[in-house]
């Protein structure tokens, strides 16, 4: 998919919510919403049917995700949150092709900075399953504030040509770090704002290289006081 064929989707996506709004929609709290969960099957649709998923988070984005994807990997810190998403209405029976995994949120660190997320490296299955993935999900840990070390995970593991999706940049600490990480990292990534429900964000992946990371002193002060 190139960079004008995505901006294209996305910017029919935004007029068909804007009607949606138009005529009263309201997104729903705490899940993904129908607009959002709309576009990631487009998205699935353009990538194929052999592809494949992975998600930090579950729920209704499980529902979408196993409806387009190949195979779909959820990573999960509550394992009764993970039994709840396979019996949520419309859900595709979990497959062979489909992971589950409950990764309780640990300290982590970029840089200096301390997060609570959750921590592959060890996780072999799961890092091979990142690294394979055409398109990623980052609508965890809850807190979205403090996302960041998860979404710079998958950015560094993700192939050239995958889709990152991050959702929640309505949330102002999540918005700086997405637009930060965007623009610091223009040689690897083509990066997409999509004002839909509660404000999503897009990386289509170009090279390998490394991820740059360089938060302000307002956004590290932040990061320590979410500890």
């Amino acid at each position: 998919m190139t960079q004008a064929d995505l901006q294209k989707l996305i910017d029919g996506e935004v007029a068909r919510y804007q009607e949606r709004l138009a005529n009263g929609y309201k997104p729903r709290d705490w899940i993904l919403p129908d607009p959002s969960c709309e576009l990631i099957e487009k998205i699935g649709a353009v990538l194929g049917p052999k592809a494949a998923a992975f998600e930090f988070g579950s729920g209704s984005s499980t529902v979408t995700l196993r409806k387009i994807f190949a195979g779909v990997t959820s990573v999960e810190e509550s394992a009764e949150w993970l039994d709840k998403t396979e019996h949520l209405p419309g859900m595709t029976p979990k497959r062979p092709e489909d992971k589950t995994r409950v990764v309780p949120l640990s300290r982590c660190y970029l840089g200096i900075i301390p997060y609570l997320s959750f921590d592959l490296d060890r996780r072999i299955e799961l890092l091979q399953r990142l690294e394979g993935a055409d398109f990623i999900l980052v609508d965890g840990p809850p807190n979205p504030a403090t996302r960041e070390h998860a979404l710079c995970s998958v950015m560094q593991h993700a192939k050239p040509g995958a889709l990152i999706l991050l959702d929640d940049t309505a949330v102002r600490a999540t918005r700086r770090f997405t637009q930060r990480l965007g623009r610091d990292n223009t040689s690897m990534f083509n990066f997409f704002e999509i004002p839909i429900d509660h404000g999503l964000a897009l990386y289509q992946k170009k090279v390998m290289g490394h991820v740059e990371f360089q938060p302000t002193m307002r956004e590290m002060v932040g990061a320590y006081l979410r500890r």
